[in-house]
């Protein structure tokens, strides 16, 4: 049941407070539209969501660029870390290609480090692979590893 409730909070959250807050705090791409993908619980109440957001190249065919973003809250809904995997294609209908894909993170609390973060690209495919962990005394308490992945169908359609 405290899961249920805490799941069903963070979505409320994410819908009603997180888009505003998210806006005015992040240094990635301003964003189209955003949509929550998913909402991922830890044991200790903490959580992530993971967005999908069109940042660029509305209304232009045969192109888009979008965003996939895991923000991580803890247990009192405290933003302190995101990561972000920032991808554009191109699409004609019959086929589609990753073009560029980067990755970038932002710290909201310093006791967390991203220690790697890379990007690659395959065909239709973005992918972003990062590691992120939070220290006490110098010493990593909690490790965090988060790969993010977009693909693109030959009708231009991201997720």
């Amino acid at each position: 049941m405290k899961k249920i409730f805490t799941l069903m909070l963070a979505v409320l959250l994410c819908v009603a407070v997180f888009p505003v807050g998210y806006a005015a705090q992040s240094k990635s791409p301003e964003k189209q539209y955003e949509t929550i993908i998913s909402v991922e619980t830890f044991t200790d109440g903490s959580y992530g969501v993971t967005t999908l957001s069109q940042v660029g190249n509305i209304g232009t065919k045969g192109k888009v660029t979008h965003t996939k973003s895991y923000t991580y809250y803890d247990s009192d809904n405290t933003m302190l870390w995101q990561v972000y995997l920032i991808a554009a294609f191109t699409y004609n209908g019959t086929s589609a290609t990753c073009t560029v894909a980067s990755v970038g993170h932002e710290i909201y609390n310093s006791a967390w480090q991203v220690t790697s973060e890379t990007a690659s690209k395959s065909g239709n495919t973005a992918t972003g692979s990062f590691t992120v962990k939070r220290y006490l005394l110098g010493i990593p308490i909690k490790t965090i590893n988060k790969t993010l992945t977009m693909s693109c169908s030959p009708s231009g359609v991201v997720s």
